[in-house]
């Protein structure tokens, strides 16, 4: 990742130092001041090509929550996980969905909680995989060519903060013995999967990490057709949808939101709907976290590489 790109992850866009809200509290009853905020605030961070999704996703889920919080509710968009985080270690947000790689940085640098997991139609979590791909003209097939072959591939992670684009990758690369920055002929970071697949298909890139939503949606669209890409790894399913929302927020103000959550498919079905919208695989609604469901990834930090929670 270049400087340019570092100090632009660090920063915090001008929304989150003026954050204004959706919902103005004429016309919405104060709740009691000992167990709420003085207003909630939600970020959205879109995937590429789901913009309309999300934001017709987020103004289903302010009209549902601010008459039943009876405090304003608000949604940021963001461009990025790395803004979300920084806006909640700065106390300006309260609320985002993320998955288990930016959770984890946010739980360690923003003290947060995991308060909610999506939910499918079968009953079981939300879930999704990484991928490695790689362009028909590299004769790559496999994980063992990519290990025999690595000084001669330039690949690309996605942002740093991304589950399917880093955290798997990297402990994918560790497991066989690989050592990205010393061992491939070059390292990069992008910032999101549909670029890494462009660069593949153009032939930029030699490797590169991707979710196999992306590939999905890149393929619907058009972007790129299934005979560009050869997948050369598929991680086991990723967790995904952790909603996590700031410690400091009253107790009692946490487990109301997590019950809203909780019971919005059948409070609202039609509101559900547009919320269920923003999610690349079916979701049914939502459940309380389990922490168990995370222990996977927590033991991974600090026996990887180039993985580490402190800022």
């Amino acid at each position: 990742m270049n400087h340019a790109r570092r100090r632009f992850l660090r920063l915090v866009p001008p929304a989150l130092t003026t954050l204004g809200f959706g919902w103005s509290a004429c016309g919405i009853r104060s709740a009691d001041a000992s167990d709420s905020p003085q207003r909630f605030r939600i970020a959205s961070v879109p995937q590429q090509d789901m913009e309309e999704r999300y934001a017709a996703a987020y103004r289903a889920l302010e009209a549902y929550l601010a008459p039943r919080l009876g405090v304003p509710v608000s949604v940021h968009p963001l461009e990025n996980a790395t803004l979300a985080l920084e806006g909640l270690r700065a106390g300006k947000l309260d609320l985002c969905n993320f998955s288990p790689w930016p959770f984890l940085l946010a739980e360690s640098r923003a003290n947060v909680e995991a308060l909610l997991f999506t939910r499918t139609p079968e009953g079981g979590t939300g879930s999704y995989r990484s991928l490695l791909v790689t362009h028909r003209g590299t004769g790559l097939a496999n994980a063992e060519d990519v290990l025999e072959r690595a000084a001669e591939i330039t690949f690309s992670f996605e942002e740093a903060v991304s589950t399917s684009g880093h955290l798997a990758p990297r402990a994918f690369f560790h497991q066989i013995g690989i050592d990205p920055e010393k061992d491939f002929k070059r390292v990069l970071f992008s910032t999101d999967g549909t670029t890494n697949l462009l660069a593949v298909k153009a032939r930029r890139l030699d490797l590169a990490a991707v979710s196999d939503s992306t590939l999905r949606r890149a393929v619907d669209r058009g972007r790129i057709s299934p005979d560009d890409i050869v997948v050369v790894w598929r991680s086991e399913p990723l967790l995904s949808g952790i909603t996590a929302i700031r410690r400091a927020l009253p107790a009692a103000f946490r487990r109301r939101v997590q019950t809203l959550f909780i019971d919005l498919p059948t409070a609202e079905p039609a509101l559900w709907a547009e919320v269920a919208r923003q999610y690349s695989h079916p979701v049914a609604g939502y459940s309380a976290a389990d922490e168990s469901l995370l222990l996977p990834y927590r033991r991974l930090v600090g026996t990887v590489p180039g993985l580490a929670l402190s800022a």
